[in-house]
């Protein structure tokens, strides 16, 4: 009993953050309801690789070998189950970075925390939308911290980009990257030759495989299927799958209702567009392009402005501390060149990631998410990597604020929980 106390004291922390996770993720995200797995996360995981080679089709494959057929019930407990473990980790690695502050900084650590597992952008839209296939990605960055602590898992990092690809290629504009730009920062700090040797090799490789792989997936992926579009739909509905707007879209490149004549006139506008059926892999990927171009911009038409600038300005204040602190480091001429071009890449990765997914994607709030994400945990690493340097730069970053006003933004921030498709 004493051995249990005593473990219970020493990481209250822990258990502490691990509870409010829990809670806020119960009360304020999910609204005291019990998860549940909506349609468009039963489209996803209803595919299996029997239906071809494709990037999108991971999730479903995993799921139902574990599983077994698809059904919304089996799925809101296996993506439940899934979130929780996954908690469990994130708030061991929290723990540390709370604690590798001095005791005078550690408010702003808990402020940083508080912000990180709270509001819109972070891990919110996994439970209002749970099974989300891209809450893979989220499970992969917890792996790669593991690899990257351990000199002998380094490599393995590489799979890990692999897997992010399969479960949607749109990784490379977000995920793969991060892991590649997190290498960086701890090759820009390690002292030993073999370690150094190691994270060259395992960044090399990642990225290599990655455009390697995430090319053949863009170009193939529609090719390597193995049904038509009808007998595809066929299947998906004798599996009980309504919602087929997603895997008709990204793994066919066409949906089930004709395009309207205006609509494919837009498209048709796009530099490298080609009419006819019979297509090279290439044509049909700038197809693809265009037509998602074309339903981006006549929805964004008809969209209320409001609807992106909110959760934008509700991520603000934090972005603009990520910012603010990597240009300061990327200022500094005393640091090395390879570390201003890592406190370059960790901004630039969030406005490109932007920039590059808004013109093709109408989902530009769940892309806030897929961005603002790997920029704040970017940040957190290296809160926890360099402790005191950091705590005393954010300590005086907000030195004009008092802690009242830093509470009244947090809280408002809390509760600005948006769903992925808002």
């Amino acid at each position: 009993m004493t051995g249990i106390k005593r473990f219970l004291s020493d990481h209250r922390y822990y258990f502490a953050i691990l509870a409010f996770i829990l809670l806020y993720e119960w009360v304020v995200v999910g609204k005291l309801q019990v998860w549940r797995s909506d349609v468009v996360a039963y489209e996803f995981h209803s595919l299996d690789f029997s239906m071809g080679f494709s990037s999108f089709i991971l999730p479903g494959a995993v799921y139902q070998l574990i599983c077994g057929a698809p059904d919304v019930g089996s799925l809101s407990v296996y993506h439940t189950v899934l979130f929780l473990g996954f908690s469990i980790i994130l708030a061991g690695f929290l723990e540390r970075v709370y604690l590798c502050v001095a005791k005078e900084h550690r408010r702003i650590a808990g402020v940083l925390i508080f912000l990180f597992l709270t509001g819109p952008s972070t891990f919110s839209i996994f439970v209002t939308d749970l099974g989300m296939p891209e809450v893979y990605w989220v499970y992969f960055a917890a792996l790669f911290f593991l690899f990257l602590a351990y000199k002998p898992l380094n490599i393995l990092i590489a799979p890990l980009c692999v897997l992010s690809l399969l479960v949607n290629y749109a990784a490379i504009l977000c995920y793969v990257p991060f892991f590649c730009i997190m290498i960086l920062y701890k090759l820009s700090n390690e002292k030993t030759k073999s370690g150094k040797a190691m994270l060259l090799c395992t960044f090399i490789l990642c990225v290599t495989v990655s455009l390697s792989f995430w090319t053949y997936l863009v170009l193939s992926s529609m090719k390597n299927m193995n049904y038509t579009f009808e007998q595809f739909n066929e299947l998906m509905r004798s599996r009980g799958v309504t919602e087929l707007t997603y895997t008709d879209s990204l793994l066919y490149g066409k949906y089930e209702e004709p395009y309207p004549g205006w609509f494919m006139e837009l498209a048709a506008r796009f530099p490298f567009y080609t009419e006819g059926d019979d297509l090279s892999l290439v044509q049909m990927f700038f197809n693809f392009i265009a037509r998602r171009w074309a339903m981006v911009y006549s929805h964004l038409a008809e969209r209320n402005p409001l609807k992106i600038l909110v959760p934008l300005l509700a991520l603000f204040p934090v972005i603009g501390l990520v910012f603010r602190f990597c240009f300061s480091e990327l200022k500094n001429k005393e640091n090395a060149k390879l570390r201003r071009f890592v406190f370059f890449c960790i901004p630039a990765l969030f406005l490109f990631g932007l920039a590059a997914a808004w013109p093709f994607s109408f989902d530009a709030f769940k892309w806030l998410d897929f961005t603002f994400l790997p920029l704040f945990a970017s940040f957190l690493y290296v809160v926890y990597t360099e402790k005191e340097t950091v705590a005393l730069y954010i300590k005086k970053a907000v030195s004009m604020l008092s802690f009242p006003q830093i509470a009244m933004y947090c809280s408002v921030y809390a509760v600005c929980v948006l769903t992925a498709y808002y």
